[in-house]
């Protein structure tokens, strides 16, 4: 049965990757012939791997064929669902953004591949690493105050990138930062066991471990990433993020791997790094503001927390995130620079504060004096 059912389903996904390639606009701008070129190869690596695929299933009855069968189906759906997508739905507005990200990209002195830009996303910011796609909520190109985040999607790609000598001194301070974690880790598993502590929060140890290792230094770094390259806009992105759509701002994940630190400690990283880049009375009215809200809500830390999110750690984390930065020759943010969206996007902030009654009207007109700009 599953034989006879590869041998008509595998061709009908090979037709389906030719009609994915000849879907693909031909006449869109120069920013889009990256993506284009992704998206095409990696199609035509489905059906070449399709192709090797039919020949087996012809000549044996193996379970690892349907295996081989559903993989390819899965990433041939997400090259459609999001890559060709993008390109077939491009709009003027995905236009404009993909000139605004490449002015941000001159800015900060991006050592990589710009990214292209598209208003498709359905779970705010985020970047399909594989299609180098920056994902953003449809009209969020219309307001100002959280695009700071696209420069934390943009330092997400330097994890992945290999033999590129450019991008290799920050990967390098990221394995020094991971080298920090597991020392601080197995010094308190160390300290268990000598106490005899209860097996469970040994488990607890473990899974805060592995969580800071395989997600939340690179979130880490993503973050400072921004604050070091745009400054303070981003800290405040963080705080509308966390007042808009967070939850308990010291969240612990009990005996359950999470993909993001808690916003507490976030922030706590944010902070530092400030001071790090020479914004000590930003940073001090950013720890105000943040204080007084996590006071309103009541937010207050578990007793472990300081052991999951110790400061030591977290400014040791920042440190090597601010080597990074400046061994890739990345422009850091500091409050004598003078490019256009940075300061447009700090002064955002500063407006917001100050004049919060008629915030709206001035970035209407922000907003649009920047979309007038991309648009030449």
């Amino acid at each position: 049965m599953l034989n006879n059912y590869l041998a008509g389903a595998v061709p009908q996904m090979i037709e389906r990757g030719r009609v994915l390639i000849a879907s693909i606009p031909r006449d869109l701008p120069r920013d889009y012939q990256a993506l284009r070129s992704i998206c095409t190869q990696q199609v035509n690596d489905e059906i070449q791997a399709l192709q090797k695929l039919r020949k087996n299933v012809h000549n044996t009855c193996d379970p690892e064929n349907l295996r081989e069968f559903k993989r390819i189906v899965a990433k041939m759906d997400l090259i459609e669902t999001v890559g060709i997508a993008a390109l077939n739905r491009a709009s003027s507005e995905d236009y404009r953004l993909n000139v605004l990200i490449e002015r941000i990209a001159r800015e900060i002195n991006y050592p990589h591949l710009t990214p292209t830009v598209t208003t498709l996303s359905q779970q705010y910011f985020c970047i399909y690493r594989n299609l180098n796609l920056l994902c953003i909520p449809l009209i969020e190109g219309k307001f100002l105050l959280h695009l700071p985040d696209l420069y934390h999607e943009l330092a997400h790609p330097f994890f992945t990138v290999k033999n590129d000598p450019i991008l290799e001194p920050f990967q390098h301070q990221y394995e020094n930062a991971i080298l920090e974690v597991l020392n601080h880790f197995e010094e308190e598993k160390n300290k268990l066991e000598y106490r005899r502590g209860p097996r469970q929060f040994y488990e607890l140890l473990h899974t805060w471990q592995i969580s800071w290792i395989k997600f939340w230094v690179e979130e880490f770094f993503c973050d400072l990433y921004a604050v070091y390259t745009l400054g303070s806009a981003f800290v405040w992105s963080h705080l509308h993020l966390a007042i808009k759509r967070g939850s308990n701002p010291h969240e612990l994940s009990l005996l359950r791997i999470s993909s993001h630190p808690c916003d507490h400690a976030r922030m706590s990283a944010m902070l530092y790094a400030l001071e790090l880049s020479g914004s000590q009375p930003t940073a001090k009215e950013i720890q105000q503001r943040w204080s007084e809200f996590c006071e309103q809500i009541a937010a207050q830390p578990e007793p472990e927390y300081h052991r999951c999110y110790p400061r030591d750690l977290i400014e040791a984390v920042a440190y090597h995130a601010w080597n990074a930065v400046k061994d890739i020759q990345a422009r850091i943010a500091t409050p004598t620079i003078q490019d256009p969206i940075h300061n447009l996007l700090n002064q955002a902030w500063q407006q917001f504060w100050q004049n919060p009654a008629t915030y709206v009207d001035w970035e209407k007109q922000a907003v649009e004096t920047l979309l007038t700009e991309c648009d030449r």
